[in-house]
């Protein structure tokens, strides 16, 4: 997969790891819909977790950006 394709989507992953650690509660209930809702509703009853695996999320993505290739062109090279 090409590198600024992964990195586009580890960006759209902090961006939602940080909103979910600073609006926990908040943010599970703006997408507490559809067939997930079951899902966000629990998150939302449980906001220190929800904001623990936040911060984990914006750490996982952090690392993941620091192991994508430096140039154009595939995201990891063998």
């Amino acid at each position: 997969m090409d590198v600024r394709v992964v990195e586009s989507l580890v960006m759209l992953q902090i961006g939602d790891g940080v909103l979910t650690a600073l609006f926990p509660v908040e943010h599970c209930a703006r997408w507490e819909f559809g067939p997930w809702a079951p899902l966000m509703g629990w998150f939302k009853k449980r906001p220190n977790l929800t904001r623990a695996l936040g911060v984990a999320q914006v750490a996982g993505m952090v690392a993941v950006s620091a192991s994508l290739s430096k140039v154009p062109g595939p995201a990891w090279k063998k």
